[in-house]
């Protein structure tokens, strides 16, 4: 099997049709596809040089921390969790956040994957008051 140079690698995530973003241990975005950024409203180059923990819920900051320091920690190295996001226009969606490590070289990355999932848990709330999983 051939493996993918970088630029290969990033127009494959590129091309995928699903919210991703890889961050670093300090929650910097190392990379995010436009499908992410789409999903709240913003450009790529916008959606980069967000303060991301102020995208969250004030109710969901704990989920997402404790999420974060699940896969970062050697406790499990993927998480999934509903939280909300703050839509450019100012409105709250609903996500399902998949989170995942991987090691780039001597880097260890947090890749997340977001799905839309509004239509579902607004009409079934307590579907998102689920633990992580």
């Amino acid at each position: 099997m051939r493996e993918l140079d970088s630029d290969g690698f990033a127009a494959l995530v590129e091309s995928i049709p699903h919210a991703i973003s890889v961050h670093d241990r300090d929650r910097n975005v190392v990379f995010s596809n436009s499908a992410c950024a789409a999903l709240i409203g913003y450009d790529t180059e916008e959606f980069a040089n967000l303060e991301h923990e102020q995208l969250f819920h004030p109710d969901d900051a704990e989920l997402w921390g404790t999420m974060l320091a699940r896969v970062l920690g050697t406790e499990n190295p993927s998480a999934t969790a509903h939280l909300r996001l703050r839509h450019r226009a100012g409105h709250w969606i609903w996500v399902l956040v998949a989170a995942s490590t991987f090691i780039a070289g001597t880097d260890r990355l947090v890749a997340l994957v977001l799905q839309d999932v509004s239509d579902t848990i607004w009409g079934n709330p307590t579907a998102a008051r689920q633990p992580i999983r």
